[in-house]
């Protein structure tokens, strides 16, 4: 088992809220990914190619503005939607890490919800576990 497929196979026993995990390239080109099989993907895989080709440019460019700025080293992108949270993480110089969290509200409130937090710190350490066995 690659460190890749033990990433993504920790992250989903990790938090039941995660939907779909996967690795990319710095292509957008998916190489390894798990997914809930309970659950039927809210964005399809093809725009999920096309979502990981744009977060991929992005994160080069993350990388030219935190040595331009100085405002230290990108650690993670999260866009939330009402129904989803989607995270990218770089995993190293050439991979990408990219969640799909459940982002439903736990409890029904009167007051306006804005969904789920994402435990990031726990998601980093994954990560961070991860690539200590490169």
């Amino acid at each position: 088992m690659s460190r890749y497929e033990k990433l993504l196979n920790m992250l989903m026993d990790f938090d039941g809220s995660i939907e779909f995990a996967a690795v990319s390239d710095t292509t957008g080109k998916i190489l390894w990914n798990s997914a809930r099989s309970n659950l039927k993907l809210k964005v399809p895989l093809d725009e999920t190619k096309n979502v990981l080709k744009r977060e991929s440019g992005d994160w080069i460019d993350r990388c030219k503005a935190e040595d331009r700025i100085g405002l230290g080293r990108a650690l993670y992108h999260i866009t939330s939607f009402e129904k989803t949270k989607h995270v990218t993480i770089p995993v190293d110089a050439f991979h990408l890490l990219y969640i799909v969290v459940n982002n439903e509200p736990m409890v029904k409130s009167k007051k306006k919800s804005y969904g789920r937090l994402v435990e990031m710190g726990k998601m980093m350490s994954i990560v961070d576990f991860v690539n200590t066995f490169e």
